[in-house]
Order: structure tokens, then sequence, then C-alpha cells
């Protein structure tokens, strides 16, 4: 099954060969043998690299789900082993409350019973001190540029598009090829002053040759931002599966803007330092919940 998924990330039976330290031609025997037992093929060679059948692709799914069914039990076992308790304290950015937040605190829970966890909402630069001070265990947030900061480890977990989003009533809804110059003449609900998210979409603009966002409205509240959308003639960045959840609902338009990557990065932030166990744990449970999320 390892096999079967690494060629599929790799395509290429000799750099398979090469990750699990065995020849090339073991590689090969273990895939004729998995065609003989199935009796149908399951890869092509196109030159060096090597594409999978339907059946193949079929397979490679299958091997997938079961090796994350493995990894998960895996996981549970060693939190079960080692009786995790203790108490970890996460703050994270409002856009990924609804998302990867929730399931991680849930896997963290079905692993270690007697922990307890406690989750804030904020932006980065309000969490940073709480950080350094001890105060909190984690951050976890967006980012769109590298962030070297000392005495902090950190962990990429995936990536998901910021989108543009109108109520579904808004006249830009209505409007094919919406451009950044008519989208900046409406009001916007806008991240915090002084938050990473507030300068990261400044600094895009003023790259781009427009002035920042306008309006009278800010919220770090996904929820609240939802509400208004419903009720006023306000625009907003929103992560993109929530975006399309909602949009999918028919209460939000998602708008053909472009942010280039901004703030599309999910990270989390801890002091390199800790060591806790239980810290630890919560944060493999965060990279498990960001996979399935962002994954989807």
């Amino acid at each position: 099954m390892r096999i079967l998924v690494a060629l599929d990330q790799m395509g290429q039976i000799t750099k398979v060969a090469k990750a699990f330290n065995v020849t090339q031609p073991a590689i090969s025997k273990q895939i004729v043998e998995l065609e003989r037992e199935l009796g149908s093929a399951i890869i092509c060679r196109r030159g060096n690299a090597i594409a999978f059948t339907p059946i193949g692709d079929l397979l490679v799914r299958h091997a997938k789900d079961v090796l994350h069914r493995i990894q998960r039990a895996e996981f549970d076992i060693d939190a079960f082993r080692k009786g995790l308790g203790g108490h970890v304290r996460v703050s994270a950015v409002a856009s990924l409350m609804p998302t990867i937040l929730p399931k991680a605190v849930r896997l963290m829970l079905q692993a270690a019973p007697l922990s307890q966890v406690t989750v804030a909402e904020g932006h980065f630069n309000q969490m940073l001190p709480a950080l350094m001070s001890g105060e909190i265990d984690m951050i976890v947030t967006r980012v769109w540029k590298p962030m070297g900061l000392n005495g902090v480890a950190q962990l990429s977990l995936g990536f998901e598009p910021i989108v543009v989003v109108a109520g579904s009533d808004h006249p830009l809804a209505r409007e094919n090829g919406v451009t950044w110059e008519a989208a900046l003449k409406w009001p916007w609900v806008r991240a915090s002053s002084g938050s990473l998210a507030s300068e990261a979409v400044n600094e895009f603009l003023a790259e781009q040759g427009y002035g920042p966002l306008t309006g009278r409205v800010e919220a770090t509240s996904v929820m609240l931002t939802l509400q208004l959308l419903r009720t006023l003639p306000y625009l907003a960045a929103l992560p993109e599966g929530l975006a399309r959840h909602h949009s999918g609902r028919g209460e939000l338009s998602i708008l053909p803007l472009n942010f280039a990557g901004v703030l599309s990065e999910a990270r989390c932030f801890w002091l390199s330092d800790r060591t806790d166990e239980t810290v630890t744990l919560f944060r493999a449970c965060l990279a498990r919940a960001a996979e399935d999320q962002f994954a989807g």
C-alpha cells in the first residue's frame, strides 16, 4: 500500500525505490505480483514515468484510505498508552475557527480523553506576546510571507485561498467580469486595524497600485461577517471552503477576483523549547485536521 501511494506521489519507480532504500527491480516485482493477483494491469509506463490505469487509480484511493486509518489508529494507541492529560491553550484567527479547530479538538479528546483544551480567538499581532510570555501554548494563524521568529518553531498546515465575497443580493453579484477597481468602490467588512490580515491585504492592494480597503466595519468574527453580508451592501474576504459552503446555500456570491495567495497558508507557532507532550499531541491533531480539511 505504501508503495502504491508513493508511486502516485512521485510518478517514477526509480524515485520510489530510492525513497524505500530498495532496488528498482524489487519495486517492479511487487507491482507485477500485485497485477497477477488482481488479474489486471495497474500501471502503464510513459518514458521514465508511470501512470495508473483506472483500476490502479481505484486501488490507490483505497490504499490511501487504509493507510490513513492505520495512522489514526497508531496515533490513538500511542496517546492512550501515554495516558496523556494536561492542558493546552490555543489562540487562533477567526477564519480557522470554524474549520480545522473543531476537528483538531475532537481528535485530541478522542486520543487523550483526560486532556483539557482552551481555545481563544484573536489576531497574530495580539497572540504573539501571549505566546512569548507563556500565557498560551500555540498560535494557529494565516500567513502570507515567511516569518522567522527567534525561539519560536512553526509548522505549515496547508493552503486554502482567500476569496472575495458579497451577499447574494449585492449588485456586483449580478455582474460578469468584476474588477478590483469596481470592488474597491464598495465598503468592506475589514479585518481589525493592526492585524496581520489587515496589513497583508493592504500591502497586496498597494502592490497592485490601489489604496486600502474602505468601510466603517471591522470584524474578527466570521459569523458576524456572514450576517453583515446578508444585510448590508458590503464585501469581505473569506476562506474559499467557507465561502463555497455559503455560496452553495445561496447566501453569498464569490466574486472573480484573485488575491494572489494572500493569507492562503495556515501555520501554527509554538515556543521551540516547549516539550510538553500534551501540546505536542495537539499539534499532531491540528496537522491531521488540516490535512483532512485542505485535502477536501
